[in-house]
């Protein structure tokens, strides 16, 4: 069974052997990090570097990434196998709700309720509801987990949904 790390505290999620969730405090390793973040989206734009490009000029979310140190109510989340990084959730408690802004698992480990586990993760430290800005791939997965469709809208020619769950 896997572990997952959080407050210095180890709370037993079901997690397949070799496989973590560990929380980041501070970015530790961008260079591990990084290639999933680029991956994550290329599939969300369609092109990894035309993503990391509206990502840093819209949002400054690269230098944010790269200097990440946690705030209060701000939580990363590093899905590990083996000790390498495989994925990631960030996600914010703000007032009335909390904030999923990015999950990625890499497409080599999906169908394996890691997704889930890393939301299971994140509501251990922030409460309901829970809501998030997804993109149309990413829909499927997030009504699967519970979320409902709220509302959807165009942007930077990508079609997203905000999406809200009450539980997790």
């Amino acid at each position: 069974m896997g572990k997952v790390s959080l407050r210095s505290s180890k709370f037993t999620l079901s997690l397949p052997e070799g496989i973590e969730i560990e929380r980041w405090y501070y970015m530790k390793d961008f260079e591990s990090f990084f290639p999933l973040l680029k991956e994550f989206l290329g599939e969300v734009y369609g092109n990894p570097e035309k993503g990391l490009s509206i990502y840093q000029q819209k949002y400054k979310a690269l230098d944010y990434y790269k200097n990440y140190k946690a705030k209060p109510n701000s939580y990363l989340l590093i899905l590990k196998s083996v000790g390498k990084p495989v994925g990631f959730l960030y996600g914010r408690k703000l007032k009335g709700y909390s904030y999923i802004y990015d999950i990625f698992i890499k497409p080599s480990y999906r169908g394996k309720g890691l997704g889930k586990a890393l939301l299971n993760a994140f509501s251990l430290l922030a409460p309901p509801p829970y809501r998030a800005d997804v993109h149309s791939k990413a829909l499927k997965n997030f009504k699967k987990w519970g979320f409902r469709e709220l509302n959807s809208y165009y942007e930077d020619q990508v079609l997203w949904h905000l999406v809200e769950a009450t539980t997790l």
